[in-house]
């Protein structure tokens, strides 16, 4: 009787073995160039393929090219090892960085092509200087064990990504320089749609995501007809090109000034000159550079015709649903270490507004001390975070489009006493990518912030159960192109004025408390608000 029993369980026992996902298997998938086979990950059940190449590497005469074709390589390739980062600036970068960095990884719970699984791109932050396909805030093993297969990729950042010269326009064949790391970005978006069903996953169901730059360029993706079709929803973090400002993005002809008076600055006669210094070199020129985001994209007539905000007002962008939002204090990590008078604020908005300087002045009382720190921090956050992704809420949803829109606030504690740039913790709210680790349920892989912010408090039950929330909300919109779903809190469609959906201490879908604010600047960039 035991003997049989036994053999029972291990029927039982093989039976729900075969009836597990296939994916961690050493079976090689082909992709562009050749073979590769992946690796477990923590959960055995989801395989990783690192450091899989999606162009060829943009080195000697490819540098300041857009990218070209993957070169095959023979035999089998193992894709265990994440690729170096893009040469740029090191942000805590994992591992080494090179010219030589167009690399993707892949996070599978069932390779099978017959899965047909939806995918989600990740596009890395970094503000186009630096960052990379990989980072333990983004692994993406907990949305494969909801049923996601999740790709990330590096993309040329800084001067190699973003240089514009005459030179490079007149060898272009579409006639522009400058937006490599878009068109970078552009390459791997095409390589999912090629390759993805090898992993499991749906050509058809891709979901593009980013953080950051990474959210700036998921903004410039929906304007540009270059990927037209290639995904089917966009999610997008803290940052995007729908400020109604002229200096928003650099004009070609701006971007090209630019590369001309660095390459003089090396004695470069022209771009063969350029191409000839060594990267080491160059970089140590771009760390002395006055302005550290002197390389970023521009309107350079082929990614995109037009700057991203006047696409959107022609209503031209991509219609597909979008999932975006922002954090509470975004801003900190960009203030100076020493803090703002009132009158320091105050003569900022005047240079930064001009003749509406009166207006915005009016948004951000300035009387007390308490109320100048929080002002300080406001219009830090305001002008490059949540004024952008407001205005791209409300210019997606106007004509029915579909937006869901949040704010993310949630704080860890901190120690008695503990500041940041001279400012007590408990008066700031959410830094700069604190959400990302949250979406990724990755909280355990974590143990500080992206923005490089002290975290000396520990996580607690209540950051866990918001990771539960927010990578099961996430994961149901890059599944359906809404985040309902399961047992979880309904969050409502954004429409312009209506409430969002607040990630705090929990999850409260409740009136925007900035929109005031965002109204205010809003008529003060835009003499016609569309």
């Amino acid at each position: 009787m035991r003997l049989n029993s036994l053999i029972l369980i291990c029927a039982l026992f093989i039976a729900w073995s075969a009836a597990l996902p296939s994916a961690a298997q050493d079976a090689p998938i082909s992709v562009d160039g050749g073979k590769i086979t992946g690796a477990p990950g923590r959960d055995p059940r989801i395989t990783i393929f690192r450091g899989i190449p999606y162009a060829a590497p943009p080195v000697g005469p490819l540098r300041w090219r857009p990218p070209q074709p993957v070169i095959a390589w023979n035999g089998t390739k193992a894709a265990r090892e994440f690729g170096p980062a893009c040469i740029g600036r090191n942000f805590g970068a994992f591992g080494s960085m090179s010219e030589d960095c167009l690399y993707l990884n892949v996070w599978t719970p069932n390779a099978n092509p017959g899965a047909r699984l939806p995918v989600l791109v990740w596009i890395h932050g970094g503000g186009f200087q630096g960052g990379s396909g990989y980072h333990p805030s983004y692994e993406g093993e907990q949305f494969a064990r909801q049923g996601v297969v999740v790709v990330t990729f590096n993309y040329r950042v800084g001067l190699f990504g973003f240089l514009a010269h005459p030179d490079l326009t007149k060898e272009s064949a579409a006639h522009a320089s400058g937006n490599y790391g878009l068109l970078d970005q552009v390459a791997a978006i095409q390589w999912v749609r090629r390759n993805i069903a090898q992993f499991g996953g749906d050509p058809e169901k891709v979901t593009i995501a980013g953080e950051s730059a990474g959210s700036y360029s998921v903004s410039a993706l929906t304007a540009s007809p270059m990927v037209r079709g290639l995904f089917r929803a966009a999610i997008a973090e803290s940052g995007a090109y729908l400020g109604p400002k002229p200096d928003a993005m650099r004009s070609l002809a701006k971007a090209e000034t630019m590369g001309l008076e660095f390459g003089k600055s090396l004695g470069a006669g022209g771009i063969s000159d350029l191409r000839a210094i060594s990267s080491d070199a160059l970089m140590q020129a771009v760390e002395k550079m006055p302005d550290f985001f002197a390389f970023q994209p521009c309107v350079d007539g082929f990614f995109l015709k037009e700057p991203v905000y006047q696409t959107y007002a022609k209503r031209q962008q991509a219609r597909v649903p979008i999932l975006i939002g922002s954090n509470t204090d975004e801003g900190a990590f960009l203030l100076p270490p020493r803090r703002a008078s009132a009158a320091d604020l105050q003569a900022q908005i005047n240079k930064a507004y001009g003749a509406k300087a009166g207006l915005v002045r009016a948004a951000y009382p300035m009387t007390t001390a308490d109320e100048v720190v929080r002002a300080e921090l406001d219009l830090g956050a305001d002008d490059g975070f949540n004024y952008p992704m407001w205005k791209w809420a409300t210019m997606h949803g106007r004509d029915g489009f579909t937006v869901y829109y949040y704010l993310f606030g949630r704080v860890l504690p901190s120690l008695p006493g503990q500041t940041y740039k001279g400012i007590a913790r408990e008066k700031i709210g959410a830094f700069h990518g604190d959400e990302v680790p949250y979406v990724f349920g990755d909280l355990k892989l974590v143990t500080g912030a992206l923005d490089g912010a002290p975290r000396t408090g520990r996580w607690e039950t209540v950051d866990f159960k918001l990771s539960d929330t927010m990578l099961g909300y996430w994961a149901n919109f890059v599944k359906t192109g809404d985040p309902n779903g399961g047992d979880l809190p309904r969050w409502p469609r954004y429409g312009s004025g209506s409430p969002l959906m607040r990630f705090f201490n929990g999850v409260e879908v409740r009136p925007d408390d900035r929109i005031s604010r965002m109204r205010m600047l809003d008529a003060a960039f835009t003499p016609n608000p569309p």
